[in-house]
Formats: structure tokens, C-alpha cells, sequence
């Protein structure tokens, strides 16, 4: 499950791309939740849920429309970079699910932790709390209580490293020295493009739209802050005009991937 929001539909393209290119055979449907525009790929489904509502109410409605005991969520800017296994996903999400967890760190690794025998998990210990809203693997009904904890991302993320500090049992990271099961570039911080994410386009050869989603000076002088306040009250603008205009029932018009 792919969480975004339509103002961000310039990413769509570029994370699936860099989706199926790593990952050919990453079993499918894919869910993208948005608004109201849709991508135009079979593999993808778009669950759209209207208006912008909060971050709880967001993933509850799209997870009604899920029919899955696990679920691994990413965010819209996370572009892999790096050939994904298959069977390996497969053997670990086995793994974690013969243990009745309920939640598997991703993007973490380490040696600390009691280990689970016979498999590359670990728990993740309170003294090393690495359980956050970033990207893993959840329980269907873990995620669907993150959600109803409140209404944002960071009620959500509060519970469970809550749950992580009370030391829940449940709660797994892969160990280190193991092969991770995915590897990406964290592409974006708040509406701007990271400097990592334009080396990675750059290095693989794709070209994005900079007005839509700008890459502005980094610098901290009064330039470069007015240059980047600009920007920020453009893309606000434009998201507002767009929200009313679907609101009103004009159709959006559908993305297109990347490579079509």
C-alpha cells in the first residue's frame, strides 16, 4: 500500500517506475491511496477517498477495501534502487506471520534484540526502540488500531513506539548482516525535492517536472528562504484549486506511468 495524496501525483510515475524496474514480479494489486485521481496501471489499484481527511481516517477507509492479513505500506517518494527477491519476502513475511507478529521494521537493521530461531528476525528490544510509521510490514489489525488512535500520522506513530517501549513482543526488525528486503532513496522533505532525490534522478537518467515539485537553494540566506516561501504559497494554492474543482465533480485526469 502506497500512501500519497493527489498533489503529489508527480511522484507516482517515478515510484512505480523504479518499482517494477527493481522489483518485476512484486506480487499484485498494488494499492495507491489518493484523492480523487487515479493511475493508470492494472497492477496498481487506486483507493480513493475523497477530501483530504486525517491521516487515521485515511488508511481505516482504505484498509476496508484491503482483504489482506499483512500489509507492507511505503510512502510515495521512496524510490528502490536496489533488485528485490521475491521468494526472500516471501520466506520472512512466512516467518513473521508463523510468530504472530504483527509488525516488521524494514528500513532498519541491528544486532540488538533477542532473536527469533531459525529466522533473520529480531524483536525489537525497548532499550533500542526502532518501531515507527516509515517502512514495514503490518498486521492488517495493528494498522487498522494506529489508525483509529487518533487522527494523525504521529497519534499513530506515538502508539506504536508506545507499544515498542512497553516492550510488545511482537514487534520485529531483521538482524544484522542479513540482506535487506528492499533498499530506497528517500526522495523528498516536505515539498521539496532532497538532494539525494535529484542525484538519483540524474544518475538513472529521468527527468520530473520542477515547477510542479521544485528543487529550490538550500541555503538558509533571505534569498533563498523567499525563494522557497514562494514556492510553498504556489503549490498551496494550487492544491486548493484542484481540491475544489474535483470536489465540484470535474474529473481529474488520470496518470499517466512513466514509461507509457
Amino acid at each position: 500500500m502506497v500512501s500519497t495524496f493527489d498533489d503529489s501525483c508527480d511522484l507516482w510515475p517515478l515510484f512505480f517506475h523504479y518499482l517494477f524496474k527493481h522489483w518485476p514480479d512484486v506480487p499484485t494489486p498494488i494499492y495507491l491511496v489518493t484523492n480523487y485521481r487515479r493511475y493508470d496501471d492494472p497492477r496498481v489499484v487506486s483507493l480513493c477517498v475523497g477530501k483530504d481527511r486525517s491521516w487515521g481516517e485515511t488508511i481505516t477507509r482504505s484498509l476496508e477495501q484491503i482483504d489482506a492479513p499483512y500489509v507492507w505500506m511505503l510512502l510515495d517518494d521512496f524510490f528502490l534502487n536496489r533488485s528485490v527477491d521475491t521468494k526472500r519476502v516471501d520466506e520472512v513475511v512466512g516467518q513473521l506471520a508463523a510468530a504472530n507478529g504483527v509488525y516488521l521494521e524494514t528500513g532498519r537493521q541491528s544486532d540488538e534484540g533477542e532473536p527469533l530461531e531459525d529466522t533473520d528476525l529480531l524483536h525489537i528490544p525497548p532499550s533500542n526502540p526502532q518501531a515507527g510509521i516509515n517502512s514495514a510490514i503490518y498486521s492488517r489489525e495493528l494498522l487498522l488500531s494506529l489508525a483509529a488512535s487518533g487522527n494523525s500520522l504521529w497519534d499513530g506513530n506515538n502508539k506504536l513506539n508506545r507499544m515498542n517501549l512497553d516492550g510488545d513482543p511482537n514487534l520485529y526488525y531483521l538482524r544484522s548482516g542479513v540482506p535487506p528486503l528492499i533498499t530506497f532513496v528517500e526522495s523528498v522533505k516536505g515539498k521539496f525535492w532532497k538532494p539525494m532525490g535529484m542525484d538519483y534522478l540524474k544518475e538513472t537518467g529521468v527527468k520530473t517536472d520542477l515547477w510542479w515539485r521544485p528543487y529550490p537553494p538550500q541555503g538558509q540566506d533571505p534569498f533563498c528562504k523567499t525563494i522557497r516561501s514562494f514556492h510553498k504559497r504556489r503549490m498551496e494554492f494550487r492544491k486548493k484549486r484542484h481540491e475544489r474543482r474535483y470536489e465540484s465533480g470535474v474529473v481529474p485526469p488520470v496518470i499517466k506511468p512513466l514509461d507509457a
